[in-house]
């Protein structure tokens, strides 16, 4: 029988980790020298992000301040088990930050909501995308390297009752805050045709304590449309 001190050190560590499992290790690829300076983008895109997961959204191309602002949000779910509950929401922005002519570095953030409900509750996340991408952007084409952390910043536990009938009966739902997080690092590059991208991302995953989570390496293809 477990103690109770011991039980209710496990709860939170427990719950998390059954939110942190599914998280995407998205960024916004887009190639900066195809853009016009007002344009709509709509992209798909699939691969392997902590599992296998399929996604579209929208972007918008503002001018900002002698800039290109990329204003995007974006829907993913799982496809290997097709599960509403299962999902990440994001809204975002990316911005180049310096820059002459074809080389360009960029910085995004993008607030996030995840959810997924399993056996030991269901769980919606709060948190953040932040991101800096950075290489040789050309109207037909594109190479870049990128950094980014996903930051799982609150995460609200619903405790299933088989959570509590065989780990710790006193859980509580609620809140919990900063629960963890993850940091990438990899490439992205892509070849523009007409109004047309497709853009490959590959690259590796750590979580804050460096280790690398169950599937290490993320890799998506997507494919845009802009106009």
């Amino acid at each position: 029988m477990k103690c109770p001190s011991v039980a209710r050190a496990m709860a939170v560590p427990v719950l998390v980790l059954g939110l942190l499992v599914p998280l995407s290790a998205q960024a916004q690829e887009v190639n900066l020298g195809a853009l016009d300076q007002a344009s709509n983008v709509v992209h798909v895109r699939s691969g392997a992000e902590y599992g296998f997961v399929a996604g579209a959204g929208y972007s918008r191309v503002v001018p900002f301040l002698d800039r290109q602002l990329v204003l995007t949000g974006d829907f993913t779910l799982p496809w290997a088990g097709l599960d509403l509950s299962d999902y990440q929401l994001r809204v975002g922005a990316l911005v180049p930050i310096v820059g002459a002519r074809r080389w360009k570095l960029a910085a995004s953030v993008a607030p996030t909501v995840r959810g997924t409900k399993n056996d030991i509750g269901r769980m919606t996340d709060l948190g953040a995308d932040l991101g800096v991408v950075g290489g040789y952007y050309a109207p037909r084409w594109f190479v870049a390297a990128e950094l980014g952390f996903d930051w799982a910043m609150t995460t609200h536990v619903s405790n299933s009752d088989l959570y509590r009938s065989t780990v710790y009966p006193g859980a509580r739902d609620g809140w919990y805050t900063n629960p963890g997080g993850n940091a990438r690092a990899g490439l992205q590059g892509g070849v523009s045709f007409g109004r047309h991208d497709i853009i490959l991302r590959i690259g590796e995953v750590r979580d804050t304590s460096g280790q690398p989570p169950l599937l290490p390496f993320y890799g998506t293809l997507a494919f845009d449309t802009r106009w």
